[in-house]
């Protein structure tokens, strides 16, 4: 069964881990331990306690983690169809900043957010979206295991906007390194993951536990620290086959839209500049990953705990009705894969 997160690492990597030259960070750009990290030093360098931040529905309750930690509000902004931003229903709501989150790569028309919110802080999420630009006041990436590129407990910030530089320097220099046991344990963790998620184990085992482990914590803390050396010696390994893996994923997505499309297996079928995961519209999503649990693919909802998430932070029923629609008829697709191995059958 192939897991439809990447979680990979192995003891080929503890060379690279281990040993060698990391990441030198460009010029307004920092390495974080993780993206919602970027979240919350980019908040408090831009707002006050209290300030009313918007965030898109459909997502992972560490974005409002993030923001609640800041001492902010969350305020939950409707999706369209394809996942993007709704423009209408963001213009009738009140905030001081916007987390745009680029899911599963698709990419949001930033200058048009900034129209309809123009005194608005952006924050452009790209925890799904490696590859897009830079944007916004600040924008943040990950570099996490089950992410792209999967490499491990790493998130980036950028800083766009030179007003904030300040501030997040002075945070960024307070922030705790890990230290050698720390990087010790995350190699560890990391590589039992990865064994974890091989395919053949992951089918047996891991799948099974996760299927029967119990509703996972909400509120959870930001631990806050900079990215790991032995991550950041991967990432600059990482980095001159990162255009050539994009190009691979969109490759394996379209081959498999066009074979449920064909099939008529799917409504809609469609992916981010990045592919990331192929996300495929049904009003039979469990026959749908059905089929691909055939195939030896595992394929499921993301964030399907969403609302459940967003009800611990102050939403109600009804406030985004495309969101709730959503979350009962999509199923997303692992791309990271070779093509070969995901040649589908009837």
């Amino acid at each position: 069964m192939i897991p439809r997160l990447h979680i990979s690492f192995s003891l080929r990597n503890q060379r690279v881990f281990c040993f060698g030259n990391g990441y030198i960070s460009k010029n307004r750009e920092y390495l974080l331990n993780h993206a919602r990290s970027g979240i919350v030093m980019s908040l408090r360098a831009a707002l006050p306690k209290g300030g009313r931040v918007g965030i898109v529905a459909y997502n992972c309750h560490t974005i409002a983690n993030a923001v609640a930690q800041s001492g902010c509000i969350p305020i939950f902004v409707d999706v369209t169809e394809d996942l993007r931003v709704d423009m209408q229903h963001l213009a009738m709501l009140k905030m001081d900043a916007i987390i745009v989150t680029n899911l599963f790569g698709i990419h949001n028309d930033i200058v048009a957010i900034q129209a309809v919110q123009p005194n608005a802080i952006v924050i452009v999420d790209n925890a799904h979206g490696y590859g897009l630009p830079a944007e916004g006041d600040f924008t943040v990436y990950s570099i996490n295991q089950g992410k792209f590129p999967a490499l491990g407990e790493g998130g980036l910030l950028w800083v766009n906007t030179e007003q904030y530089q300040a501030s997040i320097q002075q945070q960024y220099a307070a922030l705790p390194s890990y230290t050698k046991s720390q990087e010790l344990k995350l190699f560890m963790i990391m590589l039992a993951k990865a064994w974890m998620h091989i395919p053949w184990i992951y089918g047996l085992l891991t799948r099974r536990i996760k299927k029967h482990r119990g509703k996972a914590t909400c509120r959870e803390a930001v631990a806050l620290r900079r990215m790991a050396k032995g991550v950041s010696r991967m990432y600059q390994q990482a980095l001159p086959t990162i255009a050539e893996q994009i190009q691979q994923q969109r490759a394996n997505a379209q081959q498999m839209a066009d074979t449920l499309l064909s099939k008529e297996l799917a409504e809609q079928v469609w992916y981010g500049d990045n592919a990331f995961m192929l996300i495929a519209r049904s009003d039979k999503p469990e026959q749908l990953s059905q089929y691909f649990a055939k195939n030896g693919v595992e394929s499921a909802t993301h964030f399907a705990r969403t609302i459940e998430w967003a009800k611990e932070f102050g939403y109600t029923k009804g406030q985004c009705p495309m969101t709730e629609k959503l979350t009962k008829e999509l199923i997303m697709i692992p791309t990271y894969c070779h093509k070969a191995s995901l040649k589908l059958k009837d």
